[in-house]
């Protein structure tokens, strides 16, 4: 079973953080719309890449540095 890489778990969570600042704190704010734009972009960039990456698994990458 392959990890999610750091960078998808960080999409997705600075998209929820806009998501819900957005909803709940910036209601009045000018940019309010294309905050949450911004934060919806992310969040479902994040989810559609999660199957499309993975890690690499460093028990079985086999790498000989001198291998004369």
């Amino acid at each position: 079973m392959s990890k999610i890489p750091i960078y998808i778990k960080l999409l997705i969570g600075i998209g929820m953080i806009i998501i819900l600042t957005s909803l709940f704190l910036l209601k009045d704010h000018p940019y309010y719309v294309w905050l949450r734009w911004t934060g919806n972009i992310l969040l479902i960039v994040g989810i559609v890449r999660i199957p499309f990456t993975k890690e690499t698994d460093k028990r079985q990458v086999n790498i000989r540095y001198l291998d004369f």
